[in-house]
């Protein structure tokens, strides 16, 4: 049997495992490549893609360990059908890219199930040494590579290399070209899609080894791959469905394309009916939608789902929890808060505190908010030798809320603001809001001594949630005028920096509605340089990424 012939063989087994994959019968998506990963590459990168999917869902060091392991004995498999450089064309390929004409169609398939499993590697890497740098070096190198492979694929098909391929071949053998190209356009629209996203800061230093983004051309790469019938489609849909469900909403979510989103569900969900992967996608759907009763109905619908990982239901828990937040069912979101706190290794830290601001947002005297807080810091993780910004903004305020007779000002609210889900609420819950902090700001001005040793920090923090969300109602002119009262006493600010640079991000947000961009880009950029003014200050990065969408936005 030819090329042709045992590749097509090979991605039916992967199509085979992809399918129990979407069905929710992880154990058999596994078993049904077991005995063919030592030698079939194709099998091999399915079983080690279910592990690491595993070692993601669960973050336990042993799990993470042996996908390590996988995903080593993968690359050797894969390794072994590459095509062989000659010392002539090695060193000719540092100067220009390689002659893909000379490869075998199974050589080709191996480069990109190279690069796949390279990326893969690199990804968890950052996670193998979670106290140490070295493993956040050896991950950025691994993306380098994986970056270059996938540019020089990108270019030998832009070339029409493929295309030529494709017309001198004969019958079924066009799909494995198809194959090719559908992944190769997958991979490099998602770097090319996400280097776009990062702010400059960052990109920068990722430009000086020649990593660019193009957010146009990746995401229709992208969307290319996932309209192709081939294997990595599913990988493509599930792509463009974060990106436009959880990043775009965690960014900017004017941007978001109900038409990609809608296209995409209507195909998977009618060709696996009761996935918990693209119910998952529905709940988040109906959530940007603002349709929080019947997102809940579908996350629970999830859980209904007999799953082989339980790890799968955090997601929705997750989801719920900020569900009932938006709803202003305290209780609820405490619930779910805790469960996760209880059962999943992901971020204890953040679990915890998350629990312990909507646990005193429905019941200040709760007995079990000053023990939750002292444990909050004693989960912190490391990424990379670095930890997370999220979760010392967590630790920083749980030692608040002990450090000031068990008080912190609206933690629920400031954690919907954080994670921008305001503007997902309703308009009713929105008028709630408002009066809620109205009453909050009242208290700071009547209540002598004040529960904290900062009250302009929290009286701050007030007129900030309060600008949000009278904007959110429509009154941007009343919104403009609450956030410039508060800059007038930015120099006062003794703890809670971060409130500034958010205020002047949000100011340069309602002046761009307005038209006034000469306005609109000082108070950005003001923001955007703010640690220049403080070393450091809390969950800067999530802002940048936020400054950098909103002014590539801006008209020149």
């Amino acid at each position: 049997m030819g090329d042709e012939g045992n590749i097509a063989t090979s991605i039916s087994k992967a199509a085979e495992a992809r399918d129990h994959l979407l069905s929710n019968r992880l154990d058999q998506a596994r078993e049904c490549v077991t005995c063919y990963k030592d030698t079939d590459m194709y099998a091999a990168m399915a079983y080690c893609n279910i592990g690491f999917m595993q070692a993601i869902m669960t973050f336990d060091r042993e799990n993470i360990a042996q996908s390590l392991l996988d995903i080593d004995a993968a690359m050797q498999v894969i390794n072994s059908y590459r095509h062989k450089d000659g010392m002539f064309s090695y060193l000719m390929s540092y100067v220009k890219n390689r002659d893909f004409s000379t490869f075998t169609e199974r050589e080709i398939h191996a480069e990109l199930l190279y690069a796949e499993t390279l990326l893969v590697r690199a990804v968890l890497t950052f996670a193998e040494d979670q106290d140490s740098l070295v493993s956040f070096v050896k991950g950025a190198l691994k993306i380098k590579t994986c970056h270059s492979l996938y540019k020089e694929m990108y270019a030998s098909i832009s070339g029409n290399e493929a295309a030529k391929r494709a017309d001198s071949s004969k019958g079924s053998n066009k799909i494995y070209t198809d194959e090719v190209i559908g992944g190769i356009n997958m991979g490099w629209g998602a770097f090319l899609l996400g280097l776009s996203l990062l702010p400059p800061k960052i990109l920068r230093l990722l430009e000086f080894v020649g990593l660019q983004g193009d957010k146009s051309l990746g995401h229709n790469l992208i969307v290319e791959s996932e309209k192709m019938d081939i294997l990595r489609s599913f990988v493509a849909a599930s792509g463009l469905l974060n990106y436009e469900t959880i990043v775009l909403q965690f960014i900017k979510r004017e941007e978001y394309n109900s038409q990609v989103v809608d296209s995409i569900l209507s195909k998977y969900l009618e060709r696996y009916p009761g996935s918990v992967t693209f119910g998952f996608y529905d709940g988040r759907r109906a959530v940007i939608s603002g349709e929080l009763d019947k997102a809940i109905e579908l996350y629970d619908k999830c859980e209904q789902s007999p799953i082989d990982w339980i790890q799968v239901y955090h997601l929705c828990y997750w989801e719920k929890m900020w569900c009932y937040a938006m709803l202003l069912n305290w209780e609820q979101a405490a619930s779910f808060a805790n469960k996760l706190f209880k059962e999943s290794k992901w971020s204890r830290t953040l679990f915890g505190y998350q629990y312990l601001a909507f646990k005193f947002m429905s019941d200040s005297e709760s007995t079990d908010l000053e023990s939750t807080a002292t444990k909050v810091p004693k989960y912190q993780l490391k990424i990379g030798g670095k930890h997370l910004h999220i979760e010392k903004f967590a630790i920083r305020k749980a030692r608040s809320f002990l450090a000031n007779d068990k008080f912190l000002c609206l933690p629920g609210v400031e954690l919907l603001y954080v994670w921008r889900f305001i503007p997902l609420m309703s308009r009713e819950n929105k008028e709630k809001l408002l009066h809620m902090i109205e009453t909050c700001l009242k208290d700071i001005e009547n209540i002598v001594p004040y529960h904290t040793q900062h009250p302009l920090d929290d009286w701050f923090l007030c007129n900030l949630l309060l600008a949000v969300v009278t904007a959110e109602l429509g009154d941007s002119e009343h919104a403009l005028s609450l956030l410039r009262t508060a800059l007038q006493s930015e120099d006062n600010i003794q703890v809670d920096h971060f409130y500034i640079p958010y205020a002047h991000f949000e100011l340069g947000v309602l002046y761009a509605k307005k038209g006034e961009y000469s306005q609109a880009r000082a108070h950005l950029r003001y923001a955007k340089e703010f640690s220049n003014k403080v070393k450091s200050y809390s969950l800067e990065n999530r802002l940048l990424f936020r400054i950098h969408s909103t002014l590539s936005s801006l008209p020149e």
